[in-house]
């Protein structure tokens, strides 16, 4: 080995430590029954039991769902509108640093004061939002978080609320640091504002717009603290997400190898489909060059 791999050995430990482990650890606790509360289950070897359980589990499937649909949701909005606002700030000639700053505050303030934030906005009894409803007669229920048709779309609105900025800021980064060139080329060949975003700068952006609707989704897909803090998984099971499913099922019903099989699952699950989206992404790409 050379010396400077040596170098290596302590980063390479850490990762091996904080990541590798904890992912062995699921796996073979995945194939046990062991839970905290029942006498039975104190990790005896069960196999691919714990898998076949969740092909079976209604209420994981709805979950599975809801986790999906909230993500492209949210995902899908948030792209939008990022890209619509990183252009508008990339025209912004004063203040633009200020403008910036202001922005980004959503998405640097906690998940849990977040949630919290929206817990009081939207609270039945002395909500700000369910006031202005009343006050401007719109159709809102005054209790939002507690109607089944209504609290998903507000989660969806908070996360939204939370991260189109961090979609704005990519966008303005990589509208700040395309070439000049073909632009100059499509104003010289009259091309029109629309025709320049369409089929210029937008092609120029997919790479770090990719990285962005990746990092995006895999936070997105992972929801918790403000499903926790804001419905808790209700009314009923209307915004019951994975993680606070998995939570449930290990921490609330100690079945912890059920709860890792589950996590492993999920896992797996989003490997997969960040290889696919690459993949699409690369033909994508082919087909264009």
């Amino acid at each position: 080995m050379s010396p400077g791999l040596w170098f290596q050995v302590p980063s390479v430990g850490v990762l091996l430590a904080i990541a590798a482990f904890p992912i062995a650890y699921s796996i073979w606790l995945s194939l046990r029954a062991y839970s905290l509360v029942l006498p039975d289950k104190t990790g005896q070897f069960i196999g691919s039991e714990n898998y076949a359980r969740l092909l079976h589990d209604a209420q994981f499937h709805g979950a599975f769902v809801k986790t999906m649909l909230y993500t492209a949701v949210t995902v899908s909005i948030e792209l939008v509108l990022g890209v619509l606002l990183g252009i508008a700030l990339n025209r912004v000639k004063r203040g633009q640093r200020l403008v910036v700053a202001l922005i980004l505050i959503p998405t640097v303030i906690s998940p849990l004061i977040i949630g919290l934030m929206f817990n009081f906005l939207l609270n039945a009894q002395f909500g700000l939002v369910p006031y202005l409803s009343d006050q401007l007669g719109l159709s809102l229920p005054a209790n939002v978080l507690g109607n089944p048709t209504w609290a998903f779309p507000a989660l969806a609105f908070t996360d939204i609320w939370e991260w189109t900025p961090f979609i704005a800021l990519i966008t303005f980064a990589g509208l700040r640091a395309l070439p000049t060139a073909p632009q100059e080329a499509a104003n010289v060949d009259g091309a029109s504002s629309w025709q320049m975003y369409r089929h210029v700068i937008l092609p120029l952006l997919r790479p770090i717009l990719t990285v962005a609707i990746i990092f995006r989704t895999a936070e997105a897909v992972r929801e918790f603290d403000k499903v926790y803090i804001l419905t808790g998984g209700g009314p009923g099971a209307s915004t019951l997400l994975n993680d606070l499913f998995i939570y449930n099922v290990s921490f609330a019903n100690f079945d912890l190898g059920y709860g890792a099989a589950l996590g492993v699952a999920m896992f797996a699950f989003m490997a997969c489909l960040a290889v696919v989206f690459f993949f699409a992404i690369e033909r994508v790409d082919r087909r264009q060059a």
